[in-house]
């Protein structure tokens, strides 16, 4: 009873979390926005909130039909793997604005989890 119960613990507290990341992706304002150029620089301190970045699409991978990925310049990764078909919409040379997750921040190494492409006439004003 009492293993019973833990886990249904568990699982109700990782369907929350997970459930606010959704939320926070749909509905929530970027934390900051950013230029591909300067996400390494001054990214950090946002890891973990929803953030933009307007960059040139270098390449996408879409050979798993439940993934997608976005390859931005400066070695930014955005994981299109909700929304696999939005990623198949970018052809390398394109310019796009990505939300999502900022999960690692460093020169040359950059992930958005959750990634969604954004409305390019939506305010932006890049950190600088």
């Amino acid at each position: 009873m009492k293993s019973t119960l833990l886990k249904m613990s568990i699982l109700i507290l990782v369907s929350l979390s997970v459930g606010c990341q959704a939320l926070k992706m749909d509905y929530g304002q970027p934390a900051a926005q950013f230029l591909e150029k300067d996400v390494a620089a001054l990214g950090q301190k946002y890891l973990g909130k929803k953030i933009t970045i307007k960059g040139t699409v270098t390449r996408t991978d879409v050979s798993d039909p439940q993934a997608g990925w976005i390859h931005l310049g400066n070695g930014i990764r955005c994981d299109f793997s909700r929304l696999p078909a939005m990623a198949q919409s970018k052809k390398p040379g394109d310019i796009c604005f990505v939300d999502g997750i900022l999960k690692e921040c460093e020169e040359g190494n950059i992930l958005l989890e959750s990634a969604m492409l954004r409305d390019p006439t939506a305010p932006f004003s890049p950190e600088r």
